[in-house]
């Protein structure tokens, strides 16, 4: 039952019934769903806080290392409003990464959630993008729309906007009648609200629909799997997002990496990088030395100089990035180390970290795998792995649910290619060994960003 109900509220995630129909507005769904999951998942959900699963699990540790960091982050200014708003937002998202850890706990069970949940994705991509068309189709050309944008640049607490996708100007762009030329990009729902998040969603989607499409287990029924590929690449391009054209790269290379060898990933992957300029045009076009990469430079410079003493060790505070920068940071792992200070930003850092270092285990290994799924779905798995870690450094994400859902289902794999292996044991354990690996790799991100941003931000003046 709790299994069910996790699935759910995992669909509810994605498909929020209160942004595409009034009526059901006043139901908070997954809330509900959650807590009805939570309650009947209670054996299972206590283990995994148990000393001998968090050793055996090193991403649980640092899940709830991150629960820490935000603690820690205002305590350290004696913040309490936000440290109770800060704690109770990073448990309830802790819950859905528990949960997800401790039910979906045999082959069948990741199978089956893969599947919901590139079927629930599906749902609301598939509603975006005729949402999308015909926003574009009222939109374009209307008079009325600079009127528009200027009213949503400027809204009231609680005024609803006007425009529901996004719509960027191109200044340079200008034809000889004055006119503006204007980028339309589509949104996703819920907490996919943004083109980057849906575009990051997309990939990922991408992804398990392969999965799934090349099982021949299913027979001619996988070729039904085509569909949702076919929606995702339109899907992709309606986004026009630069950073989920990145990480559809870093996917793909990693995907052939593991499936055949790194020199087939680099030769492919360099084929790849030379076609995307020519077919995904605004997404295609990725550069740090002017426009929006280099003022997201500049916002990762403008927080990285508040990490003075003391506050290096816990950060700013939760949520007050945008106080001291006037915007989020727009990399994950930035906003984390600002924001949470090297503690909370190595424990965030830890949360990636530790699977994919299970993920390269395996594959240097050559881990002998019994289940025939969890054997092919490696290479799927890094990949999905790999998308989220490279969309997250163009993306503040460091506290919601779909962040955690990715990093959620690849423990939950870590776990089970262990337990199926010819000799069951733990691919990854959490002692002296790989934490000292976590804690020099953590450090190294830490100091490249500080590198990074003296080498390539541009100040005027």
């Amino acid at each position: 039952m709790a299994y069910v109900l996790f699935l759910l509220a995992n669909f509810v995630l994605f498909v929020r019934p209160g942004e595409i129909s009034p009526v059901l507005q006043m139901v908070p769904w997954y809330q509900l769903l959650i807590v009805a999951a939570l309650l009947s998942a209670g054996r299972p959900l206590q283990a995994q806080l148990s000393r001998r699963f968090l050793i055996q699990q090193p991403v649980n540790l640092c899940v709830l290392g991150v629960i820490a960091g935000v603690a820690m982050s205002h305590l350290s200014f004696m913040y309490f409003y936000g440290f109770r708003i800060g704690v109770i937002g990073m448990l309830k998202v802790a819950v859905y990464y528990l949960l997800l850890v401790s039910l979906v706990n045999t082959p069948l069970r990741m199978r089956r959630f893969l599947m919901c949940t590139a079927i629930s994705a599906s749902v609301m991509i598939a509603y975006s993008v005729n949402d999308y068309s015909e926003f574009v189709g009222t939109w374009d050309g209307n008079p009325g729309l600079q009127e528009a944008r200027r009213h949503d640049a400027f809204l009231a607490d609680g005024e609803q906007p006007i425009l529901r996708h996004v719509v960027e100007s191109h200044t340079s762009e200008v034809s000889d009648t004055g006119e503006v030329a204007y980028v339309y990009r589509m949104r996703g729902l819920g907490i996919f609200n943004d083109p980057n998040d849906v575009a990051l969603l997309i990939v990922i989607t991408s992804i398990i629909s392969v999965f799934f499409l090349t099982d021949r287990g299913l027979g001619a029924v996988r070729y039904t799997w085509a569909a949702p590929l076919v929606l995702m690449a339109v899907a992709l391009y309606c986004t026009q997002s630069r950073g989920g054209v990145l990480a559809a790269g870093v996917a793909g290379t990693v995907w052939l990496a593991a499936r055949f060898g790194g020199r087939v990933a680099m030769g492919l992957g360099v084929l790849g990088a030379m076609c995307v300029p020519l077919a995904m045009g605004r997404g295609g076009d990725i550069e740090i030395s002017s426009g929006t990469g280099q003022s997201r430079i500049q916002l990762w410079g403008e927080g990285l100089a508040q990490l003075v003493s003391p506050r290096a060790l816990f950060g700013i505070g939760e949520g007050m990035y945008q106080e001291y920068a006037g915007l989020v940071a727009h990399n994950s792992y930035v906003h984390a180390f600002v924001e949470m200070g090297f503690f909370g930003g190595t424990m965030f850092f830890g949360c990636v970290f530790f699977p994919a270092y299970a993920l390269w285990r395996m594959h240097r290994d050559k881990l002998q795998i019994r289940d025939p799924d969890i054997r092919r779905l490696r290479p799927y798995m890094a990949a999905m792995l790999a998308c989220w870690a490279m969309g997250m450094c163009a993306l503040s994400r460091c506290y919601v649910e779909s962040t955690y859902m990715v990093i959620g289902v690849s423990a939950a794999y870590v776990n089970l290619a262990g337990f199926h292996q010819w000799r069951p044991r733990p691919i990854v354990l959490f002692n002296r060994f790989s934490a000292q690996r976590w804690l020099l790799c953590s450090f190294a991100l830490f100091s490249g960003c500080f590198v990074f941003v003296r080498l390539f931000a541009r100040w005027s003046g």
